[in-house]
């Protein structure tokens, strides 16, 4: 691909990428979904991973998608820019690419709350290098790069691995350095935004017979060190009702928040707690925040859950987008008695909503942040960064550890490169969507909020009820555009 050069010849874009679309099986569709409501009927191949390979073969008869992606730069002039892709095969033909570029510029400031789980054990395991070894630094900051590329202003971070935990001769000390350089290497890549403490509690492996509905949550597990650096003991999962937890949290909670202090970022912390929890432990989990608010009040928590019951212990809660949609009245009052609201989906819901799933179209990704925007919600919170299966590019439904087949592309929404990430077509389509918000926003300040809803109303009219086409989506946002522009 050559660069683009615009109308006056005097500016030219180099930054242009192209990249072979790839496909990957898709077995079965995701449940509970009409067929107007996918891509296709599976089993079949279904478009996905960016490919890093520079040359592709193909058979007499068979298409090959390309994706181009351009970085205008910002003193870039706006006009039309024009340059050209060359295929190469028995012959040679070269495709002309022109681009207009508008007189728009993104701030670089993330406004939209965005976390998708990166698994750094994954990246050992999958790359099989030693967890925190410098291979394995080298490797996270390649992700995080792609995050951050993707407009991502929140990382999930295991506290309690990244912490080394000394047996002292009056209890338990703590070295914060690992999680600093943690920290410091999603803050240079430009991630953070915000950090996100790792689950203190959870329930037992899904193995345990009734493990979802147990009313009690375990503590999470640590290693705790002799001051040479040998292993001293690993405090395995207890009830959080023993008196170890609180021992422990009373410990650790103040030393955490004291560390998040001195290095400036208490008002950017929050604090997961146990995942999802329901009515069935939800007296648990206000036993774990209780905990947390006697030794660390100054801590912020936050939570995927729907249990209504628990809104006055989650200082951000994180309702499924079904369950908004259904108890929006609910959440619309949480937000003026204090509680941010941001939404997630998983591998529900399904059917007429939205969701980031391989089986379901790029205009059902995308427009995840439009629905941001229309009803206030701060944030979009999903677990599936790169929990990959054993073989990704054959296998995008079963996550190694889940009993159950997931929906297509749930677990995952990269794939492992040589040397670091390959984006998928949803990881692009879900930046689309966050850029989009952006724009919805500085609309807003310019013209108003209610004018910015209004236009945003036109691709959204419910949670289910919006835009199924790109055609429609994108003239919609060439009226958002065109807006902004009219205003300067």
């Amino acid at each position: 691909v050559t660069s683009l050069r615009h109308e006056s010849n005097e500016y030219v874009i180099t930054k242009v990428y192209s990249r072979f679309v790839g496909y990957v099986p898709v077995k079965r569709n995701t449940p509970n979904t009409p067929p107007e409501e996918l891509v296709r009927k599976a089993p079949d191949l279904f478009p996905d991973p960016l490919l890093e390979e520079e040359a592709v073969k193909l058979r007499m008869g068979e298409n090959q998608p390309i994706w181009l992606t351009v970085h205008v730069p910002k003193d870039a002039p706006p006009g039309n820019y024009h340059g050209e892709m060359l295929l190469k095969g028995f012959h040679e033909e070269a495709v002309k690419i022109d681009l207009k570029v508008h007189d728009i510029t993104l701030p670089d400031r993330r406004t939209l709350k965005l976390s998708n789980f990166l698994s750094p054990y994954n990246i050992s395991k999958f790359y099989n290098v030693r967890l925190w070894s410098e291979e394995h630094w080298s490797l996270l900051k390649a992700y995080a790069k792609n995050m951050a590329e993707h407009r991502q202003s929140s990382i999930i971070t295991p506290i309690l691995e990244l912490t080394r935990i000394y047996k002292g001769d009056d209890g338990l000390e703590f070295d914060f350095q690992l999680l600093d350089r943690w920290i410091n290497l999603f803050k240079e890549a430009g991630v953070i935004g915000i950090v996100e403490g790792g689950y203190l509690a959870g329930r037992p492996p899904r193995t345990v017979e009734g493990w979802w509905t147990v009313p009690e949550f375990l503590s999470a597990s640590y290693r705790v060190l002799n001051r040479d650096g040998s292993l001293a003991y690993v405090q395995e999962p207890v009830k959080v009702s023993n008196p170890i937890f609180e021992r422990f949290i009373s410990q650790f909670m103040p030393a955490l928040q004291n560390h998040l202090e001195d290095i400036g970022l208490l008002d950017n912390y929050l604090q997961h707690i146990a995942d999802e929890p329901i009515d069935r432990n939800a007296e648990s989990y206000k036993l774990i925040v209780s905990l947390v608010r006697k030794y660390a009040p100054r801590i912020r928590t936050i939570e995927a859950s729907t249990c209504k019951q628990l809104v006055d212990y989650i200082n951000v809660v994180v309702p499924l987008l079904d369950d908004y949609d259904r108890n929006m009245s609910f959440y619309e009052e949480r937000k003026k008695k204090g509680n941010e609201v941001w939404f997630y989906t998983c591998l529900a819901p399904t059917g007429r909503y939205p969701n980031r799933l391989i089986d379901y179209s790029l205009v059902k990704v995308r427009i995840l942040h439009w629905i941001n925007f229309k009803y206030g919600l701060e944030g979009y919170l999903h677990w599936g960064y790169n929990y990959w299966t054993e073989k990704p590019f054959e296998d995008v439904e079963n996550e190694p550890h889940h009993p159950f087949p997931l929906p297509p592309g749930d677990a995952f929404i990269v794939y492992p490169g040589k040397s670091g990430p390959l984006d998928s077509i949803r990881f692009e389509a879900l930046r689309d969507g966050v850029e989009d918000y952006e724009m919805l926003k500085l609309l807003a300040e310019k013209r108003g909020l209610n004018e910015a809803v209004g236009l945003c109303n036109l691709a959204v009219r419910s949670i289910t009820e919006y835009v199924r086409t790109s055609r429609e989506l994108l003239s919609i946002r060439l009226k958002l555009i065109n807006e902004l522009e009219s205003v300067g």
